[in-house]
C-alpha cells in the first residue's frame, strides 16, 4: 500500500489507541470526540482490512497485525515529530521536555548527581527518566529510539553512522582489598594477584572482563570466586573476606572513605576505561538536545 492511499492522521489515532487501549483516553489525547475517533479507527480498519483492535475485558486489545504496525510506528512517529517541530528556540527555564537516559549503576553514580544538580537549577521543569542499560552495547537503544541518551562504560568508543558521542570521563583501574589483608603486607605483586581469589563485576553476566582479557594475553588466568552485576556493591563484599577486587579507581577512592579497604596498583597494565555519552544524530540539531549536550560537556567530575 502506498502512503498516498491512506490518511496519515489515522496513524496518530492508531498510536494513541495502541498506547491507551481506551477510546476515551486516546480521543482526549488527540483532542477529538469519541465519535470522531471511532469513525477514524473504522476507516483505518477498512483500509488495512483488519480489525486492528478488539474489545476484551473493557480494553481495546491489538490484533497481531496491529502489533506489527505499532512496532514500526514506535520508531517512525518520533522522527516525523522532530521533522515538523521548530528546533530554533529553547528556553531551559520554561521547557518541559522529558529526556530518557539508559545507564548502569556505575555510570549513574558517576554522572547523575552532577547532571541532576545542573538540570534542577537551569531547567526545573525538565524531567529525566533513567532506565537500566539492558546490554553492554548502548547503541541499540538509541537506534531503536528507546532512549534519548545512553551512558556507556567501555574501553573502546562504540561507533555507528547514526550515533554521536562525547567522552565525559577517562579513568584507570585499581585493585582493592580489606584493610590489613594478611597476604598484602608487602604490597601486591603478580604472583599474589594470581594466588588470591577475585570478585568479578559483570553487569550483563559476562564470563570475561577486561582483567581476564589482559591476563589471557599473557596466558594467565585468575580465580574468580564471586561474580556480581554491580560495581557499587562489589567493594562491600571483600571487607570480611580475603578476596580482592579490581575496579574503577574513582569509585574505589569514594568507597575507601566509608569502609575499611586498601587500594593497590594492579600488577598488570589494564587499559583505561571511558564513560561515554551517546545520542542519535537525528536529534543532534534540536535546540533542547544541543542544550543537554552542552550541559554534559560542561560537567566536571
Amino acid at each position: 500500500m502506498d502512503l498516498h492511499q491512506i490518511d496519515l492522521n489515522l496513524l496518530i489515532l492508531f498510536d494513541a489507541l495502541y498506547r491507551h487501549q481506551s477510546v476515551s483516553l486516546a480521543a482526549d489525547e488527540v483532542c477529538i470526540s469519541q465519535s470522531a475517533f471511532s469513525h477514524g479507527i473504522a476507516r483505518l480498519r477498512k483500509r488495512m482490512n483488519d480489525e486492528l483492535f478488539v474489545r476484551v475485558n473493557n480494553q481495546m486489545q491489538p490484533t497481531p497485525r496491529a502489533e506489527e504496525i505499532a512496532q514500526h510506528l514506535h520508531q517512525a512517529l518520533p522522527f516525523i515529530h522532530n521533522a515538523i517541530n521548530d528546533s530554533d528556540h529553547f528556553d531551559a527555564s520554561m521547557d518541559k521536555s522529558e529526556f530518557k537516559i539508559s545507564a548502569t549503576d556505575y555510570t549513574e553514580f558517576s554522572l547523575l548527581p552532577k547532571l541532576v544538580g545542573q538540570v534542577s537549577r537551569q531547567a526545573p521543569n525538565i524531567k529525566l527518566t533513567v532506565v537500566g542499560a539492558k546490554a553492554p552495547q548502548p547503541l541499540t537503544h538509541l537506534e531503536n529510539n528507546e532512549v534519548d541518551f545512553a551512558l556507556g562504560f567501555s574501553h573502546e568508543i562504540e561507533t555507528s553512522s547514526l550515533i554521536e558521542h562525547h567522552t565525559w570521563l577517562t579513568d584507570s583501574y585499581c585493585t582493592v582489598a580489606r584493610k590489613n589483608h594478611p597476604a598484602l603486607a608487602q604490597g601486591l605483586d603478580l604472583d599474589t594477584f594470581l594466588a588470591l581469589k577475585h570478585v568479578r563485576v559483570s553487569p550483563w553476566g559476562e564470563k570475561q572482563g577486561i582483567v581476564d582479557q589482559v591476563l589471557a594475553q599473557h596466558k594467565l588466568k585468575r580465580h574468580v570466586s564471586l561474580q556480581l552485576p554491580s560495581v557499587l556493591v562489589a567493594p562491600h563484599t571483600i571487607i570480611h573476606s580475603d578476596m580482592i577486587l579490581t575496579m574503577p579507581r574513582i569509585v574505589a577512592e569514594q568507597v575507601a572513605k566509608q569502609v575499611e579497604i586498601e587500594i593497590f596498583t594492579p600488577p598488570i597494565p589494564i587499559p583505561d576505561y571511558h564513560l561515554n555519552i551517546y545520542w542519535h544524530k537525528i536529534n543532534a540539531d534540536k535546540a533542547s538536545f544541543k542544550w543537554m549536550k552542552q550541559l554534559f560537556q560542561n560537567l566536571n567530575f
